[in-house]
């Protein structure tokens, strides 16, 4: 019986996004994303993180921007595409990605998917979860917790505060 349930569990398909960043091609797992929109106009951020591109405005919802270009060290000059904004939830936040173009949905089975090498020179090492072979393709998984850790900061319980911080005002009054 745990043959069987084994045997299940290796032919298990996964759903995931497919989209290009340059030349290259990546997937994420689909239960991330929230939604795939057009991009919008993003509002610079001062002092924010080198990869944060700004913030934008969606139905009331401020919501990081990155650009996958930068993160993955593609040249501007190669343009190419249909940008598209990817926005997805990791670590219980909701960032932003750009790409170049999405894809399609790719349907495979989790049993393809091989562990990443650490070859990856031009790129952080643990980048990417894994990589794939899909119609001819390889494609890389990126590992979004990994790949947008600078824009996830976690704020200790101080630094987090639901009300602007007060200059404390001290009475000119005698005590």
């Amino acid at each position: 019986m745990s043959d069987q349930n084994e045997g299940q569990t290796e032919s298990r398909i996964v759903q995931m996004a497919a989209f290009s960043v340059g030349t290259e091609e990546y997937v994420v797992d689909i239960m991330r994303i929230k939604e795939i929109i057009n991009p919008l106009k993003i509002t610079p951020v001062p002092s924010a993180a080198a990869l944060i591109e700004g913030v934008i405005n969606l139905r009331g919802v401020i919501i990081p921007i990155v650009d996958m270009r930068k993160r993955f060290m593609v040249p501007e000059e190669s343009w190419n595409g249909n940008p598209k904004y990817i926005i997805v939830v990791v670590a219980g936040k909701i960032v932003g990605i750009v790409v170049d173009e999405v894809l399609e949905v790719v349907r495979i089975p989790r049993s393809i998917i091989k562990p990443s090498p650490q070859l990856f020179v031009d790129k952080e090492p643990g980048m990417f979860l894994g990589v794939c072979e899909f119609q001819g393709r390889l494609l890389l998984l990126v590992d979004l917790k990994k790949v947008l850790s600078p824009a996830l900061a976690d704020k200790t319980e101080a630094e987090i505060s639901p009300e602007p911080a007060r200059p404390e005002i001290k009475s000119s009054s005698t005590e």
